[in-house]
């Protein structure tokens, strides 16, 4: 028995495997797209009617499909695990208490290529048209 004082990194530890884990169903790249969203405020929901609020989960190994939005700018706020925003050609490295600002137009998706889920709220709002020059 190990009486010293003992500090473990849950990013630094393997998941036990076995025909129960998760990383028996990913056998494809197609099969690395797994995350949960829950969708906490609609648009509709609000007086100005413009934001959608979120929190999206993603599993240990695994992405978000990505997407791109014109109209819209969104902010990511992460709350545990560490992981890799990529937005269009940038990728940043993000952890808990990070805040990502993604402009409107680029591709973007998140990975997580840690042992253990990343977990971030987002919020989208719709741009304005910019005013000509």
């Amino acid at each position: 028995m190990n009486e010293k004082v003992q500090v473990v990194h849950l990013n630094e530890v393997q998941p036990e495997g076995g025909a129960h884990a998760l990383v028996a169903l990913l056998r494809t790249p197609e099969d690395r797209v797994r995350r949960d969203t829950l969708l906490l405020l609609r648009p509709e929901q609000t007086r100005g009617g413009a934001i959608t609020l979120g929190y999206t989960v993603v599993y240990p190994g695994c992405s978000t499909r990505g997407h791109a939005h014109s109209d819209r700018e969104e902010i990511y706020v992460i709350v545990r695990g560490r992981g890799t925003v990529i937005v269009g050609d940038d990728t940043v490295e993000v952890g808990p208490d990070d805040a990502v600002y993604i402009p409107p137009g680029p591709w973007h998706t998140t990975r997580n290529p840690s042992p253990a889920p990343l977990e971030y709220y987002w919020m989208t709002v719709p741009c304005p048209p910019r005013p000509p020059r």
